[in-house]
């Protein structure tokens, strides 16, 4: 039976819906507004980059060491979450690979993390496209018995093969490297890996792997319409867009026939605070590690 008090109820729920729905009409717009913004900002932030990848990186890291980009190297992370992430490398490392092996860090920048495999194995070699990260490594790092820093770009064979007739087998680390190459460069740098493992080596990867656009990846670390935070917008205004790495990527260029696959996890990889004295940033990771087949 109805009568004053349900027409009223009636209205008042009409009245409630129609104003969620202007409401949620509103967030969707503000959000399509700020997803314009931010991406006019991330394309004003790349205009400036150089065209070729091995210069922006040394150009980074010239600007790193002369002081023109000031802020935090966003991958850097601060200690303790630092710590956090390091140990599972190392860990998984100690309990795949032949430790009696050298190791080499493809992609090494300043050799932060390169210095901490030194507590796995007795020879570590950090490698780098950009002379300038070598220099930097080797400044930061100059007293660490077993530990030695190089440029070279692993994604052309013939440098990759010279280096394999130097040192016989060896294990290989990358951390952050796949995931900026175009597919190209990936080959490559797989096609350089599997001559540097030989019969013996195994290589263990770690590379972002964020759902969604790489707007997504940069409102994963708190970048806004309005406002972009210090260490990415310099990553954004000098090194190339990141992109996903993760189990479907490593199966097109680690191919199962030719690769083993020996492990492989989700994981996170920890970047120094966005903002100062906040906390670290986290971005999703995917980690594997594989050996060539006979």
């Amino acid at each position: 039976m109805s009568g004053p008090d349900s027409a009223g109820t009636q209205k008042t729920a009409t009245h409630k819906t129609a104003t969620q729905t202007t409401r949620m009409r509103r967030q969707g717009m503000g959000a399509v507004a700020d997803t314009i913004r931010l991406a006019a900002r991330v394309a004003a932030l790349s205009l400036h980059r150089p065209r070729r990848p091995d210069r922006r990186w040394d150009a980074f890291w010239r600007g790193v060491s002369q002081g023109s980009l000031t802020e935090a190297i966003i991958w850097d992370a601060a200690p303790g979450a630092g710590n956090e992430e390091v140990r599972h490398h190392l860990q998984t490392m100690a309990g795949t690979m032949n430790t009696s092996l050298p190791v080499i860090d493809l992609g090494c920048g300043n050799g932060a993390i390169t210095r901490r495999l030194t507590e796995v194995f007795p020879s570590v070699l950090g490698f780098d496209v950009s002379p300038g990260a070598v220099a930097a490594a080797q400044s930061a790092q100059p007293d660490v018995p077993g530990l030695s820093f190089r440029s070279l770009d692993a994604t052309q064979p013939v440098a990759a093969a010279g280096l394999a007739r130097e040192l016989g087998d060896a294990n290989v680390f990358v951390r952050g490297v796949f995931h900026v190459l175009s597919r190209r460069r990936q080959a490559r740098l797989a096609g350089s890996i599997e001559a540097l493992l030989g019969a013996r080596g195994r290589v263990y990867l770690v590379e972002t792997n964020v759902p969604g656009s790489a707007l997504s990846y940069l409102r994963g670390l708190g970048a806004t319409g309005g406002q972009i935070p210090g260490p990415l917008r310099q990553a954004i205004s000098a090194l190339p867009k990141p992109g996903h790495f993760g189990a479907v990527q490593r199966s097109r260029v680690f191919p199962a026939d030719r690769w083993t696959l020996i492990a492989e996890g989700p994981t996170v990889l920890r970047t120094v605070p966005m903002e100062p004295d906040g906390p670290p940033g986290s971005i999703p990771a995917y980690w594997a590690v594989l050996a060539p087949r006979p």
